[in-house]
């Protein structure tokens, strides 16, 4: 099927509506996550999707750019701007689905999400609606704001799953809180993040890879990192023969050290997508600060596995769930045996150990693999 067949049939078919809170160029993950979701619903089941973005960026998004999609924004970031583009959007286009995105602190800065949750009820009867919980409420002592925010969160919760005919979420720790809200028994489905930052079809083995290792992630996990765990992080670097360390992500940690054992450490801060993806298609291995009951929500995480680094995550807490039987990373104290022979490291196991990763990656974490989920449930016969 040629483009122009394509984009013929795109006008066809009814398209999918996604609602988010953010969109390139703005920085947003859940607005890239949405925006490659939509490019593979396209190129891989030629569902148009129809992207309804609730912060209009200073600069929006040449519309070319994710052409056959279409984007449309409120007139202002609020329930009530929301509430009106939905009604006008309905009334002249009709739906296979709607996709909404959500997290407490998505539509609302101080988390109070239930002005948004009633302006999503205009698609109640209109067209199925499906929930994608990338993040579930907060916590927090009674001095802090997240502590009186809590009750709010949850009831969104109760009320957007009552609304969906089928919810997903990134990890079995999510899946497992939004169970005690589903009253309505809907379908929930577990859906690991995939890499926003591309999946690269042609990868160099470790070999030819310059002996770098990346850290990348928010400002104040990487601190953490730096501050409560660096003689781990020395250790790994010794281990893997790491010659440089690369800090990747906006801001520098007070704690970013000058050298890891004998690597000097560079920050980079922040790269563009297209940047960081060479960099780490040309690094051996990558590190996350990180919870493990929950690694499955992490993007940056889904990118070390799409390059076919070794992955590497440091728990910032101790897991209260039991580990899973297989994931794709490696703990630090699992390293050694896990890439040496001898005593010594082997380029042989390293390799192995970074290719099942990846593999892992591709069968079950892939945007393709979402995207797939995603179509099945919004092209499914509706009853």
């Amino acid at each position: 099927m040629n483009l122009q067949d394509k984009s013929q049939e795109a006008m066809a078919t009814k398209p999918i509506l996604q609602i988010v809170s953010g969109f390139k160029p703005s920085v947003d993950g859940m607005g890239d996550f949405t925006r490659l979701l939509g490019k593979a619903l396209w190129e891989q089941h030629q569902l148009p999707n129809h992207f309804l973005v609730y912060r209009r960026p200073p600069t929006p998004l040449d519309p070319a750019e994710i052409a056959p999609n279409l984007l449309f924004y409120p007139a202002e970031a609020t329930a009530a701007g929301l509430r009106t583009t939905l009604a006008d959007l309905l009334a002249t286009q009709t739906y296979a689905a709607a996709l909404v995105h959500y997290g407490p602190y998505a539509y609302s800065p101080k988390g109070n999400p239930a002005a948004f949750a009633s302006a999503i009820h205009e698609l109640e009867g209109k067209t199925p609606v499906l929930v994608f919980f990338h993040e579930m409420f907060s916590k927090g002592m009674p001095w802090q704001r997240a502590f009186w925010t809590q009750p709010e969160q949850k009831r969104t919760i109760a009320s957007l799953l009552k609304l969906s005919v089928a919810s997903f979420t990134s990890n079995e720790g999510f899946c497992k809180r939004l169970e005690v809200f589903n009253s309505a028994r809907r379908p929930l489905t577990t859906i690991p993040i995939f890499s926003n930052i591309g999946e690269p079809e042609n990868l160099k083995p470790l070999s030819q890879r310059a002996r770098q290792m990346v850290i990348f992630g928010q400002g104040h996990t990487r601190n953490r990192l730096y501050k409560e765990h660096l003689p781990t992080l020395e250790t790994m670097c010794r281990t893997l023969a790491i010659e440089s360390v690369i800090d990747v992500g906006s801001g520098q940690s007070p704690n970013l050290p000058t050298r890891m054992g004998a690597a000097p450490v560079r920050s980079a801060g922040f790269l563009d997508e297209r940047q960081l993806s060479e960099l780490m298609a040309d690094s051996v291995a990558g590190v996350l600060g990180y919870w493990s009951d929950v690694w499955e929500k992490s993007g940056v995480m889904a990118s070390y596995l799409a390059h076919g680094l070794l992955p590497l995550l440091v728990e910032l807490e101790p897991r209260s769930m039991p580990k899973q039987p297989v994931v794709p990373y490696l703990l630090p104290e699992e390293l050694a045996a896990a890439v040496c022979e001898r005593g010594a490291l082997s380029p042989e196991k390293l390799q192995a150990a970074a290719t099942a990763a990846h593999d892992y990656y591709q069968q079950r974490q892939s945007v393709k693999h979402c995207a797939q989920v995603i179509a099945a449930f919004a092209t499914q016969p509706k009853t």
